[in-house]
């Protein structure tokens, strides 16, 4: 396989600030490195030959998180006065689909294992959202 082209200390540091904000907005390492016309596996080779460079990425794809969740801390505590504040909804939806972990409403099983751990490509999803809710 064919090496590509060397980059210096300083160039590599000029694109990963290039990259830095698409991250910062959200946007995929994929994307990000589409945006800035470089290929996601030189981006992909740089992580993997300096840990330091993945930890600064991921801090930067944590900002738009932290926005979300001090949003809904602030629409958490404004409920009482504003009813409907929109920034509660949109970063709730945010944060369901950003960090399902802590977020999402839904859980993922596998029925035909008995419980087992997922196997494959069998995934069900399972709503346990308040059926009320909808009358």
């Amino acid at each position: 396989m064919a090496q590509g082209r060397k980059w210096t200390t300083e160039e590599r540091e000029n694109i990963i600030q290039g990259i830095k904000p698409y991250l910062e907005m959200g946007f995929s390492r994929n994307k990000a490195c589409e945006l800035t016309g470089l290929t996601p596996s030189t981006l992909s080779n740089w992580v993997k030959e300096d840990e330091s460079l993945g930890m600064r990425l991921a801090s930067y794809e944590n900002v738009i998180n932290t926005i979300a969740i001090n949003n809904i801390a602030s629409a958490v505590r404004k409920e009482s006065e504003l009813e409907d504040d929109i920034r509660k909804e949109n970063s709730w939806k945010w944060a369901e689909r950003r960090m399902k972990n802590e977020f999402s409403l839904k859980t993922e099983a596998d029925i035909t294992s008995g419980g087992e751990p997922l196997k494959g490509n069998t995934i069900i999803i399972q709503d346990f959202t308040d059926e009320t809710d909808s009358e």
